[in-house]
Order: C-alpha cells, then sequence, then structure tokens
C-alpha cells in the first residue's frame, strides 16, 4: 500500500467528573467518534486509537470511512482534514456544548493490513 500512515485530529477537553463520570471527554470528526471518554488524556487517545485502527482493518468490509468523506483505494487512502477550528466546532456540535479549553491532539497511526492483504500475502509465502 502507498500510504501506510494516517493521521486524524481529536478533541479531547475536561470535564466535570461529577456529571460526566470522567475526567475527559473527547471527539473525532475523522471517524465520527464521540465515545472518547476516560480518566487520564492518554486512555482517551488509546481508544480512540484503537477504533481508528478497527475501522482501518475493515475497510474492505465496512463502508464507514467512505461515507465520512474517506477516499480509499487498493494503494493509497486519502484522510478528510479538519481545521482545529472546525474540530471543535464538531466537537461542540456533538456534545452541545461550548468547549472552553480544546486540546487538539494528532493521532498517527500506521494502516494495518486489510484481509485481503493478509491472504494475499499469505498465498505469496505458501507458493514459494
Amino acid at each position: 500500500m502507498k500510504t501506510n500512515r494516517v493521521q486524524v485530529k481529536l478533541v479531547v477537553f475536561p470535564t466535570n467528573k461529577n456529571e460526566w463520570n470522567n475526567n475527559y471527554c473527547s471527539y473525532c470528526p475523522a471517524i465520527n467518534y464521540p465515545f472518547g471518554r476516560a480518566d487520564s488524556i492518554e486512555k482517551v487517545v488509546a481508544d480512540v486509537q484503537s477504533q481508528l485502527l478497527k475501522l482501518l482493518c475493515h475497510r474492505e468490509i465496512y463502508k464507514n470511512l467512505q461515507n465520512l468523506g474517506w477516499k480509499i483505494t487498493d494503494t493509497s487512502i486519502k484522510v478528510p482534514t479538519f481545521t482545529d477550528e472546525e474540530a471543535v466546532r464538531l466537537t461542540e456540535q456533538s456534545y452541545e456544548i461550548k468547549i472552553s479549553n480544546p486540546i487538539i491532539i494528532e493521532i498517527d497511526v500506521e494502516v494495518p493490513l486489510s484481509p485481503t492483504e493478509v491472504l494475499m500475502q499469505l498465498n505469496y509465502i505458501s507458493e514459494k
């Protein structure tokens, strides 16, 4: 695959644990994922990164990413881009609140092999 890494923006913001049950919430507009919530920023990032990797791994089976504007071919993946302002606005829209202290984090992951690519590699190995 030509593009073997992708980057997406994540907006994390502090919350009142008594109201939200977590110290931080987040939203990733590139994967429309508002469920990254935890008591530390590191755990929020790990949760969102895990979801991103699952979506990438199953990119041939499910069209979730394409429905969100991703351009996926056999040789490349083009991620929709968002300015920091757009990402914060979409986060506020998702949570229906005004965020005063957003933290913008860029998540960079290696694109996992798709099931088809794994099978192709296995066939190549078995033919040797």
